[in-house]
């Protein structure tokens, strides 16, 4: 009478456990711990409904029973094998857990590189701004020399130019004095600055030269001759300086 209480009681067991088996591979995401609760609670079922039949096995020994009450045990702990892997489980973990963080250590290692990485990265970008700026005020200080080389070379060129303009006019004035007569000469000599006086004299021949100074007043001609052999002025010429006497110390 016990066997054919335990027949249905196992039968029920096994088709619960099949029932659930087949909601975990219908939704296919059911959580292992849902899976595992329901093999233990099937696997529980088993065990109890197993201990009676084991308790009238020892008065009656039926060989068709024991198949039955070890099948549902055999499928039971079969069971966890067959429970669906939870959600995004078959994704590798990383070599060593590095993928979750690793240690404390190697996460503050790696912080820490990080933060020297985009320190030497600023630094860098600072390092160029500055080549740059540098480059750029090179390029100005050129430019601005180049400028002032050009505006150099522009006065340069215009004194050379008005030099070339005098020398030319002073030509024309010697060749008029040197056309005109000795005495009209001298008469304009005689009053003629020295500075200009010296330069026209110096472009004359000598000979006209010569016999314009001896018509000339004496003091004109002697300052043209001063001026002449030492290129300055007669008021110009060093005058020399005479120290004054030392004081003598009296002896006591």
């Amino acid at each position: 009478m016990t066997n054919l209480r335990l027949i249905p009681v196992l039968v029920l067991a096994a088709s619960a456990l099949l029932v659930l088996k087949l909601l975990g591979l219908a939704v296919d995401g059911g959580t292992s711990v849902t899976a595992g609760v329901s093999v233990a609670m099937a696997q529980q079922a088993a065990d109890t409904a197993a201990a009676p039949a084991d308790a009238a096995s020892d008065n009656q020994t039926p060989a068709a029973d024991t198949p039955a009450a070890d099948a549902p045990a055999d499928t039971a702990a079969a069971d966890p094998a067959a429970v669906p892997p939870l959600p995004g489980g078959d994704a590798p973990a990383a070599p060593g857990g590095l993928e979750l963080g690793g240690s404390i250590a190697e996460r503050k290692v790696l912080e820490s590189l990080s933060d020297r990485r985009r320190e030497l990265d600023n630094r860098e970008k600072q390092f160029e701004l500055r080549q740059q700026l540098m480059k750029d005020t090179e390029e100005r200080l050129q430019q601005k020399a180049d400028e002032i080389a050009a505006i150099e070379e522009r006065i340069r060129t215009l004194n050379q130019e008005q030099e070339k303009k005098r020398e030319d006019e002073l030509k024309d004035l010697v060749l008029m004095y040197e056309s005109m007569k000795a005495k009209d000469a001298a008469r304009i000599f005689d009053r003629l600055d020295l500075d200009i006086l010296v330069r026209v004299a110096k472009q004359m021949k000598p000979r006209k030269m010569a016999d314009i100074m001896g018509r000339m007043t004496p003091e004109a001609s002697e300052r043209l001759t001063v001026a002449l052999v030492t290129g300055r002025k007669p008021k110009e010429e060093a005058v020399p300086v005479v120290a004054p006497d030392l004081p003598k110390i009296m002896g006591n």
